[in-house]
């Protein structure tokens, strides 16, 4: 059998005007993520990632800590799904008919501090339909994205061991397929999947794919130390 693991990347730049960029928290959760990987002795045999600077970077400073060198095949299929497009569109028809969309759209609340559950309730209503105009439908975006992996592991090959630097909704849309879940349940994942963590997934000949672990994460915790554990 072999291997994948989905690593998400580094903590991004929220509310930096480039959040498409490591924090400076996320360069460090990349440290500790190739650290843990060459102190495991683990052999990747294939690196991949998405397209976005986040992702690229990570993979980057990873393969730096664990003194590897390795080419990182880059593919559209693993970026993530355009947040702000989906903000943009669906915010303000939430706004029409939820009262914490429409104080959000109006500026009555915080917006830092009341981002997550507007963002959670955009993303059920996002959900909802499979077409929308002038964006991908998260069908379309996750069955890209499982399809770009069913055909990394084709090209790799069987009994390997790969490394895909990627985004929780790319990992949310690969754990879909995999464990065969519906929409609302597979994202109720992604609100877990930390920065820099890994995702395992086995396969074998004739399709076969189960979850071996759901986002270890456990070397960005020292102690009681959890000031290197976001979610975003």
């Amino acid at each position: 059998m072999g291997a994948v693991y989905l690593i998400r990347h580094g903590q991004a730049s929220f509310g930096d005007n480039d959040y498409d960029k490591l924090s400076e928290l996320g360069r460090v959760q990349a440290q500790r993520l190739g650290t843990y990987l060459a102190e495991k002795g683990l052999r990747l045999d294939a690196w991949r990632s998405g397209l976005l600077n986040r992702q690229i970077d990570t993979a980057s400073i990873a393969l730096n800590e664990m003194g590897a060198e390795a080419e990182v095949v880059r593919s559209h299929g693993f970026n993530e799904f355009d947040h702000v497009a989906v903000l943009a569109k669906v915010l303000p028809e939430l706004a029409q008919r939820d009262a914490d969309a429409a104080a959000f759209v109006s500026g009555n609340i915080d917006r830092r501090r009341s981002f997550q559950k507007v963002f959670e309730k955009v993303i059920a209503a996002w959900l909802e339909r499979d077409s929308w105009e002038g964006m991908d439908s998260w069908s379309t975006f996750s069955d890209r994205a499982a399809q770009t992996f069913e055909s990394t592991l084709e090209e790799v090959g069987g009994g390997r061991n790969i490394a895909i630097v990627t985004s929780g909704g790319v990992i949310t849309a690969i754990l879909q397929k995999v464990l065969g879940l519906p929409s609302p349940a597979a994202f109720s994942m992604n609100w877990f999947i930390v920065n820099a963590s890994i995702t395992k997934i086995m396969y074998s000949g004739g399709g076969r794919r189960s979850l071996a672990y759901f986002n270890n994460y456990s070397y960005l915790q020292c102690g009681r130390d959890r000031s290197y554990v976001t979610w975003r």
